[in-house]
């Protein structure tokens, strides 16, 4: 199986690269950085926001070929009962921010594409159980994490998000375009994150805080699986 793991921020594949200490840099542009440690594990740098996602999912699709691909790093947790540095593993990806209601499309779904892009559910369950085994220091949960272009500090933004999506646990800014362009390659996808913060005015000092252990945290949830499925 070749593996591609894919984090939006250097602080995030940071861990990975310090543990796996990648050889070779196969592409290299803008944010987008793509480091082969082996010929069946590739970790990518792929910059922060939907349209660095994409651009990087389409290039590693098109070019790499992974059989699976773990898009990993912080999230925000819309659940305050979460713990900070928690893992999240998401249950489907799809956008929170996307609004063609008035053509009869689904909040967060993107014109001619699907309303959303669901996790294998035999592979969700294979993770959560690996995980749920092996992992000591840290709770992991599973749940709906939705992908938008802002960062979750407005607590307006958050109580609509709340209304539109009531089953949403989390936010990211990467995942949903990623497993928009897998698709098309017929790619599976997991999204496991470390929760940086819980969503609202106190998000961004609560992720500056947060973030090396979070990330640390996804990082050892992504290793054991990487350990397993390889």
């Amino acid at each position: 199986m070749k593996i591609a793991i894919v984090a939006a921020m250097k602080e995030e594949l940071l861990p990975f690269e310090e543990h796996f200490s990648p050889g070779n840099v196969i592409f290299s542009k803008g944010p987008i950085r793509i480091l082969e440690v082996h010929e069946n594990l590739i970790l990518v740098q792929s910059g922060i926001g939907k349209a660095n996602a994409a651009a990087a999912a389409a290039w590693l699709c098109d070019k790499v070929h992974p059989d699976l691909i773990i898009n990993t790093g912080t999230t925000g947790s819309f659940n305050p009962e979460l713990g900070l540095a928690d893992v999240i593993v998401s249950t489907k990806f799809a956008y929170s921010d996307v609004d063609a209601t008035g053509f009869d499309y689904a909040w967060g779904q993107v014109p001619q594409m699907p309303a959303d892009y669901p996790v294998d559910v035999k592979l969700q369950q294979k993770v959560l159980t690996l995980l749920r085994e092996q992992v000591q220091t840290f709770s992991v949960h599973s749940g709906f994490i939705a992908t938008s272009d802002s960062f979750m500090s407005s607590v307006d933004a958050v109580a609509n998000i709340r209304a539109k999506l009531p089953d949403i646990t989390a936010s990211d800014m990467e995942a949903a375009p990623i497993a928009q362009v897998a698709s098309f390659y017929d790619i599976p996808v997991l999204n496991i994150r470390g929760i940086s913060d819980h969503v609202g005015g106190d998000a961004p000092d609560t992720f500056e805080e947060t973030l090396e252990k979070a990330s640390q945290n996804a990082f050892e949830a992504v290793r054991i699986l990487v350990e397993n499925f390889l």
